[in-house]
């Protein structure tokens, strides 16, 4: 294993940043921070957020949701724009998936959507999460949030992390899973699509 990356200041990310800042600000673009999961250096956070939003950069974030509230509302003053995954709407599936309960990131998603624009991510992988009623479920629940709720991105299930388990010494375990058909992501499409017209993007 090698370690790699450093350690920076918000005020070091910053200047990074801004050597970007004449192509997104004509792309209305800005700045995201994924991860990993981001919302794990939350102090971090909203240090390097807040200077951002002194500057009027247009700030996002990628989240899985599973935070303390307390300490996200640090961050979500400035926040344009949050990316939330949602991985399965059936908590006990949920947690056979991930090992965690999905309350408290369904509760997190409602009290954003009262706050701030919200674009939720679900990774559709086959066998997993990609059935017509978790589907449906999904697409129930997002339509009660509002209007702050601006989309679904569907995204189709890819090997990529194939490669760290690799790296890792490990067996992966969805080695034989294949990604869905085209037809049957858009066959998802409309079924979210049906419900109040949520925009669905799958690509």
């Amino acid at each position: 294993l090698e370690y790699i990356g450093r350690y920076v200041s918000p005020e070091e990310l910053l200047q990074e940043v801004i050597k970007d800042s004449a192509f997104y600000r004509r792309s209305g673009g800005g700045v995201t921070v994924g991860g990993g999961e981001p919302t794990l250096q939350m102090e971090f956070l909203s240090e390097f957020y807040k200077i951002c939003w002194q500057r009027g950069i247009h700030t996002s974030i990628e989240t899985c949701g599973y935070f303390r509230w307390e300490k996200f509302e640090q961050v979500l003053p400035y926040l344009n724009l949050i990316h939330m995954d949602l991985k399965h709407m059936d908590d006990v599936r949920h947690r056979e998936l991930t090992g965690v309960s999905n309350r408290t990131i369904l509760e997190n998603a409602i009290r954003i959507a009262e706050r701030k624009p919200l674009i939720f991510r679900v990774p559709v992988v086959p066998g997993c999460n990609d059935d017509e009623d978790n589907i449906r479920a999904t697409a129930r629940f997002a339509a009660d949030l509002g209007p702050n709720l601006l989309r679904i991105d569907l995204l189709p299930y890819h090997k990529l992390g194939s490669q760290t388990y690799s790296r890792l010494g490990l067996i992966y375990p969805l080695e034989e899973t294949e990604p869905l058909p085209r037809s049957d992501m858009e066959r998802l499409q409309a079924i979210v699509q049906s419900y109040y017209g949520i925009p669905v993007e799958i690509d």
